[in-house]
């Protein structure tokens, strides 16, 4: 199927999903992984039942409260990975699959198939989710899965338009055990492309990673959204020419059409002439990523159907909604070893779903999806009053500052008066705005904005320079920029320490 990922029939391309789904189900998952062999001895896994992807519905969501890890029944991440031994593969595996393990043993030996079983299930990398949240829930790869990041990286290279025999590529990702930092380095590795990995401004420093641009003259950059953006500014305050670049491509935070604009807007000032900016979506628990291709807008990102299964559900009810129809992602590996996840249900909502058309922009067959995602983490609970409360979507409101043209950077604070946390909640905006800006008038454009969208109004809206606002986000020293910054005290602790 690798072969042809990109020119896809639908109608065989799913029969081939839940046919590989069946297999890597009856040799892989329910007889290796501990937590969904557990779910099937206890009738939580129909394997006869699924004839086709509309069957998926019989199987269990896979949460993220499940990966957490459990101290006391010692549970959690390790539960998903892929765990063989001598008893399972004689006792769980069906008799064709353990015959291919005979097979394997009287040609290698038991010592060269000891071996083998190493190279495939023994973790040898470790991932680890991002984000703002305390928790950060590991993911393992083996051998095995680090040879499957290669493939997503060779594709991700072909969708971008590529080439080994022209192309450099200059990366901004924060040296970190993330995906986006190793993606960059498998597309390097099996793209066959000259790649410098910075490290970001943590490891290296904005002034000489502008430095680095106009010596190593990449023809692709690439990198965290707000950073890449903060660079390219910096680097058109400082004369810098950067005719090189042709390809810009953004991961790790949702990427707006405004955003995309302004890089275009900023490299054309520096001599880029049709440079295109490119917006790549993954997260680790898939331990892969995905790309829009540049020959169109917003083309939605291109899809491995052979490596995966996307769905789109209702967040609500889990019913699996319709190509074209938004919904949450939901993602269930077809490949791989080490952390393996069925119908895992991500928190992301894409608008538009899936679409099986061929690509306006390129032409493969292939699923897509849509380019606007929203994290449904994002929707906040604000307490409004010590007895009624509201929930407000900070997905709107991102998008409402981040097409702003007139706004350079910007952050949200979070607090109580006095500390106090029985008081109402305070929301404080702080902004950096372009010169010249006229402050008064974006600022009540953004408040009536805001009620409209969100229905919230900032308590204090800040002006600074925009100097102080990138001191105040981290840009060079945060792995992401500090965005949303919640101060309030804990309720809890409060009334403990009365209780006292």
């Amino acid at each position: 199927m690798r072969s042809r990922w990109d020119e896809c029939d639908p109608k065989e391309t799913k029969r081939m999903q839940i046919k590989k789904l069946r297999r890597y189900l009856t040799e892989q998952v329910l007889p290796f992984s501990p937590h969904y062999r557990h779910l099937a001895k206890i009738g939580h896994i129909p394997l006869d039942d699924l004839k086709d992807l509309s069957d998926l519905a019989r199987l269990p969501f896979t949460s993220k409260k499940e990966l957490l890890p459990n101290a006391e029944a010692g549970s959690g991440p390790r539960d998903f990975i892929l765990q063989p031994s001598k008893e399972l593969i004689q006792q769980e595996l069906p008799t064709g699959a353990k015959l291919k393990f005979l097979l394997r043993r009287l040609i290698k030996g038991e010592e060269g198939l000891q071996q083998e079983l190493l190279r495939e299930y023994n973790p040898t990398q470790m991932f680890f989710t991002t984000g703002r949240s305390a928790s950060s829930i590991p993911f393992f790869l083996t051998p095995y899965d680090q040879a499957l990041l290669r493939e997503t990286g060779r594709r991700i290279v072909r969708v971008l338009g590529l080439d080994p025999k022209a192309d450099k590529v200059l990366s901004f990702f924060p040296y970190a055990p993330h995906l986006a930092f190793w993606q960059v380095a498998a597309c390097a590795e099996a793209g066959g492309i000259l790649t410098l990995n910075t490290g970001g401004g943590k490891a290296m420093g904005g002034t000489r990673i502008i430095d680095l641009m106009q010596r190593m003259e990449p023809t692709a950059i690439v990198g965290m959204p707000g950073y890449a953006y903060h660079l390219l500014r910096s680097a058109h305050r400082a004369g810098a020419r950067l005719s090189s670049i042709k390809r810009v491509a953004l991961g790790g935070e949702a990427v707006s059409r405004t955003l995309k604009k302004k890089i275009i807007s900023l490299l054309q000032d520096m001599g880029s002439e049709n440079a295109k900016v490119a917006s790549v979506f993954g997260f680790t628990e898939a331990r892969q990523c995905w790309t829009e291709c540049v020959g169109a807008d917003n083309t939605g990102f291109h899809l491995s159907p052979d490596l995966s299964i996307v769905e789109i559900v209702d967040p609500k009810t889990g019913e699996i909604m319709n190509d074209g129809e938004s919904g949450e992602l939901v993602y269930s590996t077809l490949e791989g070893r080490g952390s393996a996840l069925l119908r895992y249900r991500t928190g992301d909502l894409i608008e538009g779903g899936l679409t099986w058309e061929r690509c306006p922009g390129c032409g493969r067959r292939l699923p897509r999806m849509s380019s606007i995602v929203r994290r449904v983490s994002n929707v906040k609970n604000l307490e409004l009053s010590k007895i009624k409360g509201t929930y407000v979507n900070f997905n709107s409101i991102f998008e409402l500052l981040d097409a702003e043209a007139d706004i350079e950077e910007w952050q949200i604070v979070i607090s109580k008066p006095d500390d106090d946390p029985f008081e109402v909640d305070e929301l404080t905006l702080h902004l950096a705005l372009a010169e010249g800006t006229e402050f008064r008038a974006i600022i009540d454009r953004i408040q009536q904005r805001s009620r409209a969208c969100a229905e919230i109004q900032f308590n204090n809206i800040r002006i600074h320079n925009l100097d102080e606002m990138l001191e105040r986000i981290g840009m060079e020293t945060e792995t992401k920029e500090q965005r949303i910054l919640d101060l309030r005290p804990m309720r809890d602790s409060a009334l403990n320490k009365v209780a006292e």
